[in-house]
Formats: structure tokens, sequence, C-alpha cells
């Protein structure tokens, strides 16, 4: 049987290379999508982000009940390195007050300027100056930690105070952009939020660096922190997530501006 000269096989043939096409397609589509990157919030600026192949970096981890009042996880943390963006505990661990940390011994930890690999994860380490009027004792020395893994940039910058020109054209456009916000404007104000999200245009804003209430037994400390109910009011495209873990591939970033609010880890416990 033949249809305007082809005969019925040919056309059957046909049909069935473009379905094999149609399939490698979707089989490719699957595969990049696998290149998800897990992050876990701990609790105030401490995070953990996991790499598709499984490489691990701590930022931020905070000593237990130094002005927080709620303790780290008890639990070990296995990590390939831990960042730390200044030596305050709320964000070195307890390093800066030789306390017990809550990672191995033989743990690398960063808080310098510097580009760094860890297996499928480059770091870019990049020099900036904490908020005033805090941090003097040390230089006010404060380190904005850039992570590119699996075509995601993401940016965490510690207590870093007003971006500068000069600091927003070394860090370059990010994805994800980890930001110290709460309703009291603690370490930035508001037009400063918005002058870091200008200049870096992320499509997914984590905030970071406020109150948690659940946690604290003390309501007047942290003293001249705010949780982030209030400025998440002035905000469009907010997103609360239910749970503390996030995973993301470079494919699904959202096509309007985010804001990605976590619950903190489940571990974290109030004393």
């Amino acid at each position: 049987m033949t249809i305007r000269g082809f005969e019925m096989k040919n056309i059957i043939l046909i049909m069935f290379l473009g379905f094999c096409v149609m399939t490698a397609r979707s089989a490719s589509s699957v595969d990049r999508n696998t290149d998800y990157v897990l992050i876990e919030y701990i609790a105030h600026a401490s995070f953990i982000v996991i790499s598709p192949d499984d490489y691990a970096v701590l930022i931020d981890p905070y000593e237990s009940r130094w002005w927080l009042g709620y303790d780290f996880p008890v639990r070990p943390l296995k990590v390939d390195a831990v960042l730390s963006s200044h030596p305050h505990p709320d964000h070195d661990g307890g390093l800066s007050s030789g306390h017990t940390l809550p990672w191995p011994y033989a743990t690398p930890v960063l808080a310098k300027p510097g580009s760094y690999v860890f297996g499928d994860i480059g770091v870019t380490a990049i020099e900036g100056r904490h908020a005033e009027p805090y941090g003097k004792e040390f230089g006010q020395t404060n380190t904005v930690w850039v992570l590119e893994i699996a075509g995601l940039r993401i940016a965490h910058i510690g207590d870093n105070g007003p971006i500068t020109d000069a600091i927003a054209e070394e860090i370059g456009i990010v994805d994800i952009l980890m930001l110290p916000i709460d309703s009291e404007y603690h370490v930035l104000s508001h037009d400063q939020i918005e002058d870091w999200r200008r200049h870096l245009e992320p499509d997914i804003v984590i905030p970071m660096h406020y109150r948690h209430p659940d946690l604290e037994t003390d309501p007047d400390s942290p003293s001249d922190l705010g949780n982030i109910n209030g400025w998440l009011k002035t905000q469009r495209g907010v997103r609360q997530l239910t749970t503390h873990r996030f995973k993301i591939s470079s494919e699904e970033l959202p096509m309007d501006a985010e804001v990605m609010v976590f619950k903190h880890s489940v571990p974290v416990q109030s004393p």
C-alpha cells in the first residue's frame, strides 16, 4: 500500500524515528534536571549547601546560646568545609571564643578572601566590610561568600554593610542571595536591602539573621534584632516553605523574583 508515493512501512519508520528523537530529548531534559543543589537552613545566618556530587559546605554556624539563646544542632556535621564570614560567635560556631565546635576537628575552616574548590563546589571569598557600628574589635572585617554549583551562583553576605559598586562588580550577578534581613533592620536598612537586590539581580532572595520566637526564652534577647514578619509585609512574591530544606536546579529558577522563607532546622532546640 502506498500513500502519495510513500510505502506504509516508510511512514511507520519515520514515525518511529520521530518518537525516538522526542524520547531522547525528554530523557536529556530529565538528566539535566537531576543536577539539584540542596539548601538546608539551620537557623540565624547558618546554612548547609550540598552539591549534586554530595559535597557540602556549612556557612556561618552559630555558637549555642551566645546572644541567640538557642542551641546549634547537636548532631555532628560532616561537611567538606566551614565558611565563616567574620569572628562573631553567631557566625563562627564559637571558634573565636575557644568553645567546642560542632564539626569534626580536621574540617577546613575558611574565613579569608580567595578561591577554593571542594569537589563540584567552587567558592569565591570576597573581602567586604561589617555593617556599622558592629565588629570594630576585629576591624569590621567581613567575607562575602559566592558559591558556584551546577550552574547556580549563590551569595551569602554574612553581616556586610551597604553594597558598593566595587563589591557588586566583584560578586557579579547571582541566582540566589542570602541577606541579613529583620524588621528592626539590625544589619541593613530597608533601602540597603533593596540596593543589594538591585545590584546583584537575584532570582531568589533568602532572608536570614532574624529572630525565631519559638526558639527564644528571653523576649528581650537577642537585642535590637527583629523577626521577619514586618519586612515580609512590604514584599511581593513571598514563598514561605513548610520545611528547612529546598532542592533547586539552574533550570527551575523562578521567572519572577521571589523571597523564599525557610523554616529553621528541626534539630534546633530551645534550651
